[in-house]
């Protein structure tokens, strides 16, 4: 390896640490502020929620590789080219292509570590953090219901109503329930407030209305405690099955062809199957684009380099959910969803190397 790919690589691996550090943190406490109602009811120990993130972390680490390195190779090159460090070299006779070489061999190293990662840890430890989200949603005293506004509950045509969520008495008030039925008319309850247990409400001071098919009450009870089971509708969170992201590619690749054979519709799974492939290598694919382009507005300063991250990260983002909703609707094949943001990627680096290397 010469002196000019060590120092480039010196420089390189500083704010791609700094880039997976920075972005942990915000994906950590984006988490934390999504997650906080749900542990506050829950009520598990800290020690628990400590796990719960440190279970999330290799999954969010993979994530964060191809940001990250596109920040580091935007700073990089931003900075040799500010120093004329590239004008020198290429003044020397050696080419644009062999400048990034490093790059391009240090986002393959990279790729295939995340692939590892992605392969060996981030199953096991997605799968133990989906069983304390279970955990944590099976403990909930109250369920995620919004006030004033009707929900759906499971499967059933039943649907729930309450005026308020009392958090400190661990209650809902102002209860409204239409239990709608195939034949006739549905019906109605009503009730002042209810106490979850488990699966079950207890509903106090209420009234139970039925109604005939020419829409009068056909019967009226009222009573002071009714249990009504509702089974709300979590069936991924629930189900003991594992996902594609809680599975190594061996166990994805077993479980879609058995699908597959029940004649179950695996779109959705493949394309998950996919992305353990192709999210890994995005970095690869991320650096063809970032090199050059970082060579061509490198002297318009840092903070355009920061904007055109911002830029390209939103792009590929936006290619990859246009194309994975693609992908599950059958208008793309699986494969082409999970790997089209690379694709365009990778093709539009390509070229714009070539009309850089020939300046």
């Amino acid at each position: 390896m010469k002196k000019i790919d060590i120092y480039i690589l010196k420089d390189l691996i500083k704010p791609f640490i700094a880039g997976v550090s920075a972005f942990v943190l915000i994906m950590i406490s984006n988490n934390l502020f999504l997650y906080t109602s749900m542990i506050m009811k829950s009520g598990v120990p800290l020690n628990i929620v400590v796990a719960l993130f440190l279970y999330m972390l290799p999954a969010i680490i993979v994530i964060t590789f191809p940001v990250a390195y596109l920040f580091a190779v935007l700073l990089i090159l931003g900075r040799l080219s500010k120093d004329s460090e590239i004008n020198a070299l290429r003044s020397c006779g050696v080419s644009f292509t062999r400048i990034i070489f490093p790059i391009l061999i240090m986002s393959l190293i990279v790729s295939f570590l995340g692939f590892l990662i992605n392969e060996k840890i981030v199953p096991h430890t997605n799968h133990q953090s989906v069983l304390i989200m279970k955990d944590m949603i099976s403990n909930q005293k109250i369920p995620s219901i919004k006030e004033r506004l009707f929900t759906k509950m499971g499967n059933e045509e039943r649907f729930f109503y309450t005026d308020k969520v009392n958090i400190e008495k661990e209650r809902i008030e102002g209860i409204f329930v239409l239990d709608s039925t195939k034949e006739g008319y549905p019906k109605v309850i009503n009730a002042d407030y209810g106490i979850r247990n488990k699966n079950k409400w207890i509903l106090y001071n209420g009234s139970l209305k039925k109604y005939s098919t020419e829409g009068f009450v056909s019967y009226e009870i009222k009573f002071k405690e009714m249990e009504l089971e509702i089974n709300i509708d979590n069936a991924t969170i629930f189900s003991n099955r594992k996902s594609v992201q809680e599975m190594s590619s061996g166990e994805a690749i077993k479980q879609l062809d058995e699908y597959k054979k029940k004649g179950i519709n695996t779109n959705s799974m493949e394309i998950d199957y996919y992305l353990k492939f192709s999210l890994p290598l995005a970095t690869f694919f991320i650096a063809l684009i970032s090199a050059p382009i970082g060579i061509k507005f490198a002297k318009m300063g840092s903070y355009f380099g920061v904007a055109i991250s911002i830029v390209l990260v939103f792009i590929w983002y936006l290619i990859f959910s246009i194309s994975r909703s693609f992908g599950i609707t059958g208008t793309l094949e699986p494969i082409l969803a999970a790997w089209l943001q690379n694709i365009i990627f990778g093709f539009s680096g390509i070229i714009l190397m070539f009309f850089i290397n020939k300046k």
